[in-house]
């Protein structure tokens, strides 16, 4: 249970009565519930669990888990972008395990963790996750995170193991599913018992919830009975429900993986993606399109196609703008132009600055760039709401480094050049080392024009993974980037190609399939040589300029 504190006192009275009335006993009932993310400092966590054990009328409880790896400011109701703080789980943990030693939590454990959260907490604990909590049903079975908590001792429980948490639709998505309701039929069990059963022979705990008599009755009807072990293998074949479509930041906001570049993007384009699907837009003040995509957005809300909470938008700061009081006025008016109140994720578009009011990039324009001080009036940004996240494009490992060392708020993404023809994969063991998300700009090599798009394109050993796998080489570079972890920008003004980037989801690339795309010779395609000059600006040579990264 979560401390919602209506919630809390109402199950506090039910079990004072079932104990008085000795239906059970105290030791007879396992009680969990969770840390809320407005509680994560230090001090506060040891609160959290004594209103808790209050409302509830208990000593203790069985388990204390911290509900998200998300942390958000204090009194905050409602957890969204302007109220998330940075999370320091390694002294929120230091704090659970004081309840564990104190006997007021008598195990303790994470909820939502992805084996490398798990991974970077157990480094630093002195006692180790009993219990992870995650979304755990057949249609999202997370094997990999199944294996990984097997091997570090951590016991999995799925939460909305009938989808209930998410809604009727998603609860239909999987009951209906015709495996499930195959092997319910083989059985003579309904599909919500075979879903249960399910996660137990999976070694999992699980968490229906229902508010009907029968259905509890049903639901608890799983002990007596096992799926056999020739029908059990046929859940794998299962189409996972949750198939790349975010990645979740070091903010705790979650990424659409599919994004639109905008780059020479008129306003029909936008509407356009947004009505097939597209639901994040990568957007840039140097691109000179703001306006019209701000009319194309204004457009889709007023009509009622999407809200604003259902977009990603990304916007980037220009070179000319990089002087700390420049920034905020770069922001204005891109939001402005956009139309919008916030943009969701912030950029440094280059680690170039130039004079303010130049017209392209010229020579005799470029400066010495101070990215620390631009670094901090975008922290301030962030600490204004207006921009929900903020981060880098086109920054190396070596500068990235360099930043790291003076920031307040880490960078959550690296936006960089990213296609299986310049895979960077030093800088992508990187940018996953620190926690900033990395993601593809050209990932079909369009910005570059033509003869860059066929060079990705008509790569022998992309077009052969595409005519195995019954794909076009445009879906199999995406679908690279995607299982790469990275979120991915195409570009298009064609509504047939819109639709067809967006058909990734539903299939992957087979492992051996996958390495051979490790096996394509690299080079890279935006070199950035606007920005090299042997007399004017700070970097001499290409190689120096991406500090011998290419």
């Amino acid at each position: 249970m979560q401390n919602n504190v209506i919630t809390a006192i109402k199950i506090g009275s039910a079990l004072k009565k079932l104990f008085n009335e000795g239906i059970v006993r105290r030791e007879d009932v396992f009680i969990c519930s969770k840390l809320w993310c407005t509680d994560h400092l230090p001090e506060d966590v040891p609160k959290a669990l004594n209103k808790t054990l209050q409302d509830l009328q208990l000593d203790y409880v069985d388990l204390y888990l911290i509900h998200w790896p998300v942390s958000a400011k204090k009194g905050s109701v409602v957890v969204k972008g302007e109220k998330l703080t940075q999370p320091d789980i390694h002294a929120t943990w230091r704090a659970i395990e004081a309840l564990y030693d104190s006997g007021k939590a008598r195990a303790i454990g994470v909820n939502n963790f992805s084996s490398k959260k798990l991974g970077d907490l157990l480094e630093v604990a002195r006692r180790i996750p009993a219990v992870n909590q995650v979304e755990l049903h057949p249609v999202w079975q997370q094997p990999k995170l199944h294996e990984y908590c097997q091997s570090k001792g951590i016991h999995l429980t799925g939460y909305s193991p009938l989808g209930s948490q998410a809604g009727e639709n998603i609860r239909k998505k999987f009951l209906d599913n015709p495996v499930v309701k195959t092997v319910a039929e083989e059985l003579g069990k309904s599909p919500t018992q075979v879903a249960l059963r399910w996660g137990l022979q999976m070694g999992h705990s699980v968490l229906p919830k229902s508010i009907s008599e029968a259905r509890l009755k049903e639901n608890l009807d799983v002990f007596s009975w096992s799926i056999p072990e020739e029908l059990l293998p046929k859940f794998s074949q299962i189409e996972q429900a949750n198939e790349i479509s975010f990645f979740e930041l070091s903010t705790g906001a979650k990424i659409p993986s599919i994004g639109l570049g905008t780059y020479a993007v008129i306003r029909n384009t936008v509407t356009t993606a947004v009505k097939v699907g597209y639901r994040h837009i990568d957007c840039a003040s140097i691109y000179g399109n703001e306006k019209e995509i701000g009319f194309a957005l204004k457009e889709l809300f007023d009509d009622g196609v999407v809200k604003r909470e259902d977009l990603w938008i990304t916007s980037k700061l220009w070179c000319t703008h990089h002087l700390p009081e420049d920034v905020p006025e770069a922001l204005n008016q891109t939001l402005q132009d956009l139309q919008l109140d916030y943009v969701d994720l912030y950029l440094i578009h280059w680690p170039v600055s130039v004079k303010k009011g130049s017209v392209g990039v010229m020579p005799e324009n470029l400066t010495q760039p101070d990215i620390s001080s631009t670094w901090r009036a975008m922290e301030a940004l962030y600490d204004s709401g207006k921009a929900r996240a903020i981060g880098v494009s086109n920054f190396s490992s070596k500068k990235l480094g360099d930043l790291l060392e003076v920031t307040r708020i880490n960078p959550a993404v690296n936006q960089v050049e990213s296609h299986p023809v310049w895979q960077q994969p030093k800088l992508h063991a990187y940018c996953q080392s620190k926690g900033i998300h990395l993601s593809g700009y050209s990932p079909l090599g369009s910005q570059g024009g033509n003869n860059v798009r066929k060079k990705v394109l008509e790569n022998p050993i992309l077009k052969m993974v595409a005519e195995q796998l019954g794909k076009s080489p445009a879906q199999v570079a995406l679908r690279w980037g995607l299982q790469m972890g990275h979120s991915v920008l195409p570009k298009s003004i064609s509504e047939a190609r819109l639709k067809e980037n967006l058909d990734v989801f539903n299939w992957s690339i087979p492992e051996d399939l996958f390495a051979q795309l490790s096996q394509i010779e690299q080079e890279k395609l935006v070199r950035g040589s606007e920005f090299v000059h042997k007399t004017f600006g700070v970097y001499r040579t290409v190689e120096e300029f991406w500090d011998d990264e290419i």
